[in-house]
């Protein structure tokens, strides 16, 4: 069971995913300890959830003893401490991490992690565009898909004990090739927050007559512009790592556009609408 696997844990990172983690698996294995990582603000609001709590600088004594790390810093720094972190772990670990994009990080990993030191790619499907410890909450992957690109070198037993210790805290697990995985959250995730960037852009171009716009602006446009409120810092390297598939997007997104112009020039928009409300109701609700 997961909680004989992972007696130790450690979560790099205290924003909204990695303080989330925090909080649903202090909930679910109260007896785990449960080490941080992070910068001194984060850590005096985090310390109450945690047993031992480490500033970067001291990553590698954080880890020594841990059974399973997850890395939930932005994709940039995850990538710039796969070395030190596959250094630091014992043998036997699991280190697994959040990123949205998973090619670059498997193929880094596998330059760092060999042995019976392991790594298995994570990305769960779980957010908002609030960040920071302050806006973690238990119940963040609960009915949530959670994707898992293991390395080829990983054991079934590992997957299967970190595939485990996700469905405790309610995550449904996906198992992915990493390319597929980003050619996928290209589409769905990457994509609408773009689209929700351009609308609301599209809105603010006309300058300070936007004003009476706004005063318009019922809940369909805070609906899809919800997005527009996340930080570019968060969504800098996410973007970077997966511009072929992002911009393959936008692309063919334009193309969808432009044949809603023709249908809606010939009159024609009806089966559109019909083949949108069928895709809709495929879609669990929260």
């Amino acid at each position: 069971m997961f909680n004989k696997t992972f007696q130790r844990i450690a979560v790099v990172g205290l924003g909204l995913i990695g303080g989330s983690l925090v909080k649903s698996l202090r909930h679910v294995m109260p007896d785990c300890e449960l080490i941080g990582v992070d910068f001194h603000n984060v850590i005096a609001n985090a310390r109450a959830h945690l047993d031992a709590a480490f500033l970067p600088e001291n990553l590698a004594e954080a880890l020594g003893d841990a059974d399973l790390v997850f890395l939930a810093t932005p994709v940039g720094v995850i990538l710039r401490l796969l070395p030190e972190v596959a250094e630091a772990v014992r043998p036997g670990a699991i280190v697994t991490d959040v990123g949205s994009t998973k090619g670059w990080m498997v193929d880094q990993a596998a330059e760092h992690f060999r042995g019976d030191r392991y790594f298995i790619g994570g990305h769960p499907m779980a957010g908002s565009e609030k960040g920071g410890w302050e806006n973690a909450e238990a119940h963040l992957f609960e009915n949530a898909a959670y994707v898992l690109t293991p390395a080829p070198n990983s054991p079934a037993h590992s997957l299967e004990s970190l595939a485990n210790l996700l469905q405790a805290i309610g995550a449904r697990i996906i198992i992915l090739d990493p390319a597929e995985h980003d050619r996928l959250v290209a589409e769905v995730s990457h994509l609408p927050q773009l689209l929700a960037i351009a609308l609301a852009n599209f809105i603010a171009r006309a300058g300070v007559e936007h004003e009476s716009r706004l005063q318009l602006a019922a809940g369909g446009f805070r609906d899809m512009t919800r997005l527009a409120a996340s930080r570019f810092s968060i969504w800098q390297d996410i973007l970077n790592s997966n511009r072929v598939n992002v911009r393959q997007s936008l692309q063919e997104f334009i193309v969808v556009l432009q044949q809603m112009a023709h249908d809606l020039d010939n009159d024609n928009l009806e089966a559109g609408f019909r083949r949108a409300n069928q895709l809709r109701q495929l879609i669990a609700p929260p």
